[in-house]
């Protein structure tokens, strides 16, 4: 009787586990990957507000056409007390994927709201809904395109009829997108604004009619998709990145900690996250109106509902594991693209097993105030844990004052320096800070903007800081350097003068990390990178390392250091911010900037004694399987061809 007891217990555990096999979402693949997304939000609640109420009401109707709660909320959520241009791709995106869905006394309510929505005529001649940043404008004007297109008899508040609005539009976009081919973009690789901006893009590739404007949105799509899989690495968007909102977090206990950025779970949907893909608790888009949830995954939404799917040939990038490096740029904040060319010089280091990403800028003085949230520096690596980075910067944006939430630990929005400066080859990164006492744009570009800034304008902290996960297999410190193994990665540090350790900090975005700060007005800190296939054991590597030769120059503020694979990397930090004036700056730099200067901070690089050349032609993008320059974007991995010349007025596509 025992053995029939047990018998029939191991036949219902296999029946169970067959069961589950059965029904678990299968996250191996993209479209496994969007049809657990849309599975899971089938019955989601909708309490939000468009912004993030709009994406999970279209899963609903993915799941059920005939959906009367997302119906419901859908034709009324555009109420002018509760609109807000986040919601104008995802109505676009109801009207058109599923306008099967509304009976036209519905569709006329929507079109009641959206006429509202065209606001008076004001400056020169941006009349429906203006401009913001870039991912502000794309919103507004991908809307302000297909809602005419499908209502061409309609008459917008600003006065003008669907046909002049629609050419307005395509107007803008055609001057934007092509100053984007030219110099690239503000919010490059931005991890909260890339997904709301592709999103948006998406909708207007799918269902423009208009030749021209779908081939300017298909055009952006391929530039934006050729970036995004270049830079997906294990689930992380490799820096240098603009504009970061939060941090990556890979399996993240829940909303009473902090956000999570969508860029990273849209990035999840299209690639996956490497090993920690099954980490994904599908929680986490179901919103804040429901335990688990978060705000910024519901951009991300979209993805696993678009159908704008890349072409095959991003996959296999994103994919790719070869090794390689790439080379890019992007301009900072201008109205219609046009912001100063070449502000963000990035490059990137890609192997096996991890990556090292890192950028010297250009900065305007005074300029935006968005520069504050680029993420200058990251290595990242394989690996299934909750994190998989170390960052690397100097707190000059967030350095004193009383805001607490803008303390020199802010590792959560990005970190960047105009007194740190970078060198990377294959392996090895090289970054050294020179931090003076005063802060040479007091005041600008907004006194009241940056009143929390200024409070330190007279005593800069003196320190350069990273951050590794406290997770990593291994620690070990000897010989002057910091060691690391994660899995069969390792990974040397070598600060170069007196480092200290930060473990267990309450701050609100250092759980799981610790710190290590050198608290000098001059430092550094060298970076060698390897494997057990390419170097044998841990040990062996650490030895290794830690003869390796090493020379340091403060006075000239040059460091010198050569690696496991032979390779000598120089950099020599120059000094002073050196001002240069750019060609064809923007109008809109007199408010803040009158001279029009560009201050640099770009090292002196050799690799084996033979100069890196930042300046002379440092390329919109450069890499073996994509590049962009002179407005013309290539992208060949050997078995297809893509090609975008937009030299002419509109973007011309070839294919193979």
């Amino acid at each position: 009787m025992l053995r029939l007891f047990t018998l029939c217990g191991i036949l219902f555990g296999m029946v169970a586990y067959l069961s589950a096999q059965e029904t678990a979402p299968d996250f191996s693949t993209y479209e496994g990957r969007k049809a657990a997304v849309v599975e899971h939000l089938k019955d989601v609640v909708l309490k939000e507000r468009g912004k993030h109420g709009i994406p999970r009401a279209l899963a609903r109707l993915a799941n059920d056409p005939n959906d009367r709660v997302a119906i419901d909320y859908l034709v009324d959520i555009l109420d002018p007390r509760m609109q807000t241009m986040f919601d104008f791709p995802g109505i676009s995106l109801a009207l058109y994927q599923y306008g099967d869905s509304f009976t036209p006394e519905e569709k006329e309510k929507i079109k009641s709201y959206l006429l509202k929505l065209a606001k008076p005529v004001r400056g020169e001649g941006e009349g429906f809904l203006n401009h913001g940043t870039e991912n502000h404008a794309i919103m507004m004007w991908s809307g302000a395109f297909l809602y005419p297109q499908l209502w061409p008899d309609a008459q917008w508040n600003n006065g003008m009829n669907s046909e002049e609005l629609k050419a307005h539009v395509k107007e803008w976009m055609r001057k934007t997108y092509k100053n984007v081919y030219r110099v690239g973009y503000a919010e490059y690789l931005s991890t909260t604004y890339e997904a709301p901006f592709n999103s948006a893009m998406e909708t207007l590739y799918v269902y423009a009619e208009d030749p021209e404007m779908k081939a300017i949105a298909e055009a952006v799509m391929l530039y934006k998709w050729a970036i995004l899989s270049l830079n997906a690495f294990d689930g992380e968007i490799m820096a240098p990145s603009g504009r970061m909102g939060y941090q990556i977090d890979h399996a993240h206990p829940g909303p009473k900690f902090s956000e999570v950025p969508g860029a990273s779970f849209y990035n999840w949907v299209l690639w996956g996250w490497g090993e920690a893909t099954d980490n994904m608790n599908l929680s986490c888009f179901r919103g804040r109106s429901e335990e688990g949830g978060y705000n910024e995954t519901s951009h991300a939404i979209y993805a696993a509902i678009s159908k704008a799917v890349p072409d095959d040939v991003f996959f296999q990038i994103a994919a790719n594991k070869d090794r390689f490096t790439q080379y890019s740029s992007a301009c900072n904040f201008g109205n219609w693209g046009e912001g100063a060319p070449r502000w963000m010089l990035r490059k990137v280091s890609r192997d096996k097993n991890f990556a090292i990403g890192a950028a010297n800028f250009r900065w305007v003085p005074g300029g935006d105030y968005a520069d504050h949230d680029a993420c200058g520096f990251t290595i990242q690596w394989s690996s299934a844990d909750r994190f998989n980075y170390i960052n690397c910067f100097h707190p000059f944006w967030y350095a004193g004052g009383d805001d607490a939430s803008r303390g020199p630990d802010t590792w959560n929005h990005g970190g960047n320096s105009p007194f740190q400066q970078t060198a990377i080859h294959e392996n090895v990164a090289i970054t050294v800070f020179d931090i003076p006492d005063k802060d040479p744009w007091p005041g600008k570009p907004s006194p009241e903007k940056w009143a929390w800034r200024n409070k330190h304008e007279n005593d800069l902290l003196k320190r350069g800081m990273l951050r590794y996960p406290d997770s990593v297999d291994e620690q070990i410190e000897e010989n002057n350097w910091i060691f690391l193994r994660e899995g069969k990665t390792y990974i040397g540090i070598r600060p170069l003068k007196e480092y200290y350790l930060e473990r267990d900090s309450k701050e609100k975005f250092l759980e799981g990390f610790v710190v290590v700060k050198s608290d000098h007005a001059q430092t550094g800190f060298v970076f060698e990178l390897g494997s057990e296939e390419e170097f044998g054991n841990f040990a062996s590597f650490r030895d290794r390392v830690a003869k390796n030769k090493l020379d340091i120059d403060w006075k000239t503020t040059t460091v010198a250091y050569t690696g496991l694979r032979g390779d000598t990397l120089q950099i020599r930090f120059v000094p002073g911010l050196p001002l240069v004036k750019p060609v064809n700056p923007p109008d809109h730099w007199a408010r803040y900037n009158p001279g029009g200067f560009i201050a640099e901070s770009v090292p002196y690089v050799a690799i084996n004694g033979v100069e890196e050349r930042f300046l002379d032609g440092w390329p919109l993008l450069k890499s073996p399987f994509v590049e962009m320059d002179d407005s013309v974007l290539k992208i060949d991995d050997g078995k297809t061809k893509i090609t975008v010349d937009w030299r002419g007025d509109y973007p011309k596509i070839t294919r193979n």
